[in-house]
């Protein structure tokens, strides 16, 4: 019973900084910083994904989690390409 506590209250306030970190994703002021909150968004989400998921009982939400996150990475990964071509053609 204490667990399932635990875990509503993470559950909470990692609701509670993804709230604040979309400031940063709406209001930049860099590109950047917009990429760096979103990515940071995208993993609590999927962390919150695995507490529903284990507070439900639920365990292929855990799949769904996974594969977020490998979106996540891969978009991260696409967008630090492009900042870095913008970045040096207008150098």
């Amino acid at each position: 019973m204490a667990q399932e506590g635990l875990l509503v209250s993470a559950f909470y306030i990692l609701v509670f900084t993804a709230v604040l970190i979309t400031y940063r994703v709406l209001r930049g002021p860099t590109l950047p910083d917009r990429v760096v909150g979103l990515n940071t968004i995208t993993t609590k989400i999927v962390v919150i994904i695995a507490i529903v998921s284990v507070m439900r009982g639920e365990y292929y939400l855990i799949d769904l989690a996974i594969v977020l996150l490998m979106v996540n990475s891969v978009g991260g990964l696409i967008l630090a390409k492009y900042m870095e071509r913008r970045g040096g053609s207008g150098a």
